[in-house]
C-alpha cells in the first residue's frame, strides 16, 4: 500500500504551482526550493526509521530535489531542460530510480521482499519497462497538460500497486507454489 506521506512534496509542489503565472520560468523557484527541501526531509526521515521507500515517490523526489538545487545554484539549464520535457521529466527520475533499485537492490524496482529473486527482477523489469512506455506517451503528448501529467502516473502506480508485495503467509508470490 501506498503511503500517502510520500506524496507530501509532490502535493506541495502541483499546490504552488497552480497560484503562479507557469509561463515565466523564474516562477517555479519556490514551487521546486520548497517541494526540494519537503522531499528532503521526507527521505532523511524514511532512511532514519529505516523504511523501504516507494520507488515510484523516490524519482519524483529526485526529480524535485534536482529541480530545487538547479535553481538554488543557478544551473538554469536543468530548469530548461525540465520545461522542455514537462511531466516526462519525472518519469525519467522514475525511470533511473527503477535501473538502479532493479539492478542494486534485493527489493528491486518493485520494492517487495521475496526470497523469490528472479520473480522480483522480472517484476521489476516488467515494471520499468512499463514506466518507459510512460515516459514516451507523456514525452509525445507533453503539449495536452491533462493526458501526460495524469494518465502515465496513474497507470504506473496502479501497476506498481499490483505488483507492490503479494506474497502470503507462506512466503510464495501470490500464494502460489
Amino acid at each position: 500500500m501506498i503511503r500517502f506521506i510520500e506524496a507530501i512534496p509532490i502535493t506541495l509542489f502541483l499546490a504552488y504551482i497552480r497560484r503562479i503565472d507557469t509561463q515565466v520560468p523564474e516562477n517555479f523557484k519556490g514551487p521546486f526550493t520548497i517541494s526540494a527541501a519537503a522531499a528532503v526531509l521526507l527521505i532523511c526521515i524514511l532512511v532514519y526509521k529505516k523504511q523501504p521507500l516507494n520507488r515510484l515517490f523516490l524519482g519524483i523526489n529526485l526529480y524535485l530535489i534536482s529541480g530545487g538545487a538547479a535553481f538554488i545554484t543557478h544551473q538554469y539549464w536543468l530548469n530548461r531542460i525540465y520545461d522542455d520535457l514537462q511531466a516526462s521529466g519525472m518519469l525519467l527520475w522514475i525511470i533511473g530510480v527503477g535501473v538502479v533499485t532493479t539492478l542494486l537492490s534485493p527489493r528491486g524496482f518493485i520494492n517487495t521482499a521475496s526470497s523469490d529473486k528472479k520473480r522480483v527482477k522480472t517484476k521489476s523489469l516488467f515494471l520499468l519497462l512499463f514506466a518507459s512506455i510512460a515516459f514516451a506517451v507523456a514525452f509525445l503528448f507533453r503539449t495536452n497538460k491533462l493526458f501526460p501529467e495524469f494518465v502515465p502516473f496513474v497507470c504506473l502506480f496502479l501497476l506498481q500497486n499490483h505488483t507492490e508485495d503479494k506474497l502470503n503467509k507462506t512466503g510464495n508470490w501470490n500464494g502460489k507454489a
